[in-house]
């Protein structure tokens, strides 16, 4: 197996992470407290920055430190064996059962923005709820995996993994299902089995049958 060339890796991400926020080497060295030249050697591949700077260049360049090496590490799903219900918050919505995958920053409720600081990136849809029961309607920013079904709609910023959907399945990422009572649209890719409403996705649609209209580069109709 070929290695990882990390000196190669941490070269490339300083040149583009210093692009991304509108630094010249000028700039981004006098927040480091180096000559621009060392900055450019960094980013030329002729040496590598001190070890104790590399803190610093995340803090910067607001990412964690791994991601100055090409890798990003992806949060811990949330396994919720039942539902828990909070009380004595002022939110957006009244008590009506549906389940909202919803994270807090401090009292601030976050929704599909991204919220920076020099401590981490917070991106709602990059996390994943894992709902080992069967909920009447799901609404999320993240990702949702269901061990069973939704027996109403189930609407995620990420991606779907569930059994049958009664209603209208939504993702920002992709759809991976049974059967889908009303309609199915994804960012990515729909495997599902029928479809009982329209289907649109944004690469492939693979599924059993369409009741409406399909929209998608590619579908391709399972046997049954």
């Amino acid at each position: 197996m070929e290695s990882t060339n990390y000196a190669q890796v941490l070269s490339e991400r300083i040149l583009a992470l210093r692009k991304e926020k509108g630094l010249t080497q000028e700039a981004l060295a006098q927040q480091l407290g180096v000559s621009f030249q060392a900055v450019s050697k960094w980013e030329n591949g002729q040496s590598c920055p001190d070890i104790a700077l590399l803190p610093l260049l995340a803090n910067i360049f607001e990412v964690p430190v791994d991601s100055l090496f090409g890798r990003e590490v992806q949060p811990a799903p949330v396994i919720i064996e039942e539902p828990i219900f909070a009380t004595g918050f002022d939110l957006p919505w009244g008590d009506d059962r549906e389940l909202r995958g919803v994270v807090y920053w401090g009292y601030k409720l976050l929704g599909h923005e991204k919220i920076r600081d020099r401590k981490f990136t917070f991106n709602a849809s990059d996390y994943t709820w894992i709902l080992r029961y069967s909920p009447l309607n799901v609404t999320a920013e993240c990702g949702i995996q269901v061990e069973g079904d939704v027996q109403g709609n189930a609407e995620a910023g990420g991606f779907i993994r569930c059994g049958n959907v009664g209603g209208d399945a939504e993702a920002g990422g992709y759809v991976t299902c049974g059967n889908v009572g009303g309609d199915a649209q994804a960012g990515g890719y729909i495997t599902c089995g029928d479809v009982s409403g329209d289907a649109q996705a944004g690469s492939e649609i693979k599924c059993r049958s369409i009741g409406g209209d399909a929209s998608a580069e590619k579908i391709v109709m399972k046997r049954r």
